[in-house]
């Protein structure tokens, strides 16, 4: 017996198919765009990790403070002060998925692109190539689109404009972080949860613990915010980028999302 297929899926994806319908693209890109989709999905799941596991482990903190032996006959010493760290991989599992399927959703966006553009396109992978004499990431999609876009592509500068502006403002600062946490398994640039033992740690109330921070460019910022904001990035870039392409229908997705 042969079946329908009913196809049922969670929330993320279902955002994602917003921008990302198969059936909005030409056959030969389908492929890679139930890929981009899937990756994209990928990235807001790991946010909502992100997001919950720091809050659980703000929890966590707390009742280790309020309730371990080893704390609750800690006096505090004006002059030997102390600051409580709580490292844990709960959030880093989130944080790590987030950069690199970031990373992993340019590389084949970067695919359709170019075969939307040129059906024969052999492109393949966000990666860095010098462009007018500086090594950027993502150089090697703006050198293609310089070079092998045909002049016909009426929306050929707009694009280029639009993938560089986003690369300065924010992408190679979040394949940065993939690569170090690729290559050197962690980012360096983060802080652990932590608070002040400037009271006995029973004492010590939710709102008093300092969440994960993120060092920008020699300043902190909260890094539920900081993730926050890279994925309002990512969906800007992709509406910014699909609006100029070819051979979409514009009916079939929806870039008010």
């Amino acid at each position: 017996m042969s079946f329908i297929l009913l196809h049922v899926v969670g929330q993320e994806l279902w955002y994602s198919q917003h921008f990302f319908n198969p059936n909005a693209f030409p056959s030969h890109v389908r492929t890679d765009v139930n890929a981009c989709a899937t990756k994209l999905s990928t990235i807001a799941y790991s946010l909502e990790n992100i997001q919950r596991e720091i809050q659980n482990d703000k929890s966590k903190f707390i009742y280790i403070l309020n309730n371990d032996n080893a704390f609750i006959e800690f006096s505090p010493d004006p002059e030997k002060p102390v600051m409580a760290l709580y490292y844990s991989v709960s959030f880093q599992v989130g944080l790590q998925s987030f950069f690199i399927s970031i990373k992993s959703l340019l590389d084949i966006f970067t695919k359709i692109i170019s075969k939307l553009i040129e059906p024969k396109s052999a492109l393949r992978g966000f990666s860095k190539r010098k462009v007018d004499g500086v090594e950027l990431t993502g150089g090697t999609l703006l050198r293609w689109l310089d070079q092998n876009a045909p002049n016909a592509y009426e929306n050929k500068s707009s694009l280029i404009t639009v993938i560089r502006s986003n690369i300065d403002e924010w992408i190679s600062d979040v394949v940065a972080k993939r690569d170090e946490i690729v290559h050197d398994g962690t980012l360096s640039n983060i802080s652990e949860m932590l608070v002040p033992l400037s009271k006995s740690p029973p004492l010590i109330k939710m709102d008093e613990i300092v969440l994960p921070t993120v060092m920008i460019e020699n300043h902190s910022e909260d890094l539920i915010e900081y993730c926050q904001s890279i994925w309002k990035n990512v969906v800007r870039m992709i509406k910014e980028t699909l609006i100029l392409l070819p051979n979409i229908n514009f009916d079939l997705i929806n870039l008010t999302q």
